[in-house]
């Protein structure tokens, strides 16, 4: 049976990864990974795929481990949920109702070996029957594609790790640098591991894939994606970025606002803020008072005066609230929200900013 690729994120006491994951059901799903960890083992996994499955955060527990065998048999975990969501239910009935528009689904493929292409191209076309499903394209290095971007739209981008002259994760970083393709998703491939894998997650990669690949799990995941008609295809979602030293009220803010449509950057020191901040062309940043190195409203004044940053910066914080528009208006920085308020009026506030700002 073909299977879709999620992106996966486990985080557990010891540490966190980010992978990719098949055989989603409503109760478990396998994720594939070089961590062996304990049957048992409590752990929080987050799952997403771009444009169909917005991110749900699941706790779960892990029922066994599997070793690599055969090709096409990847190592990995299998997480069985603590409790049923019923927005994984309601979306694995909804994949099946789902209908392709009649429309080429647009693949470019980045990928310097000539018979992995041709490869990729033959089994497309027999695993998509007709030439009207699926148009691809080739660009056999990063120079090329970034013309072919440029020029061209695609539906998803799949892009190897190792290119000549520029590495997939320097393609992958100027893309989620552009406003204008940011929000198209991207798939990367590599022989290279889990080096590749975080290098091109890092960058911002949607998915990554181990080679060999198993062409029909990945022709499937791009089957489900094109079942969305052009027409639908969101816009590019805006991207708030939030420096927080508090993990707990960064996962709070980010659930909120993730659920709300936003795309959400975080970052929990100034060292995490600059690196997000150089690559995720925030539209909005929330910036937390009480920093351990700097307040915030000292970083938020800076960014305004001498990085000019050029988009709303506000202050976000739970000080009394006299104190926190005072502060904001000292900095001059765009104004202020109060956590206090909670996370309905953090929603409302950022809706309202970025209306305002477009």
């Amino acid at each position: 049976m073909d299977r879709f690729i999620l992106r996966a994120e486990i985080q557990t006491a010891r540490g966190s990864v980010v992978s990719y994951a098949y055989d989603l059901t409503p109760r478990s799903v396998f994720v594939v990974t070089d961590w062996h960890l304990p049957i048992d083992s409590r752990v929080t996994v987050r799952l997403s795929l771009p444009r169909v499955l917005e991110p749900i955060e699941v706790a779960a527990h892990v029922t066994s481990n599997r070793v690599a065998g055969a090709p096409g048999e990847l190592g990995g975990v299998i997480l069985e949920f603590d409790s049923a969501r019923p927005s994984l239910d309601a979306m694995l009935a909804s994949l099946t109702e789902r209908r392709h528009s009649g429309a080429p689904y647009r693949v470019l493929l980045v990928e310097d070996n000539g018979l992995t292409r041709d490869v990729f191209a033959y089994s497309a076309g027999r695993y998509f029957g007709t030439p009207e499903s699926i148009s691809i394209e080739h660009a056999e290095h990063a120079e090329r594609a970034w013309e072919l971007l440029a020029t061209q739209r695609y539906d998803i981008v799949i892009v190897d790790y190792f290119l000549p002259n520029a590495d997939g994760a320097s393609l992958i970083t100027k893309l989620r640098a552009d406003k204008r393709l940011r929000g198209v998703p991207v798939v990367a491939i590599s022989i290279g591991g889990h080096a590749a894998r975080d290098a091109t997650m890092a960058a911002g990669a949607d998915v990554f894939v181990d080679k060999p690949l198993v062409f029909k799990d990945l022709f499937a995941t791009l089957q489900l994606l094109a079942h969305l008609a052009p027409q639908e295809t969101a816009a590019p979602r805006p991207t708030i970025l939030v420096l927080d030293d508090s993990a707990l009220a960064l996962a709070v803010t980010r659930a909120a606002l993730e659920s709300a449509g936003f795309s959400v950057e975080i970052a929990e020191d100034l060292g995490a803020f600059e690196r997000a901040r150089a690559t995720c062309d925030p539209d909005l940043i929330l910036v937390d008072l009480q920093m351990p190195e700097a307040y915030g409203d000292d970083i938020a004044a800076m960014l305004v005066g001498t990085k000019a940053v050029d988009v709303p910066v506000f202050l976000f914080s739970s000080v009394d609230e006299e104190e926190l528009a005072r502060r904001s208006h000292e900095a001059r920085v765009s104004g202020y929200i109060w956590k206090g308020a909670g996370m309905n009026e953090l929603v409302r506030r950022c809706k309202e900013i970025l209306e305002h700002a477009a």
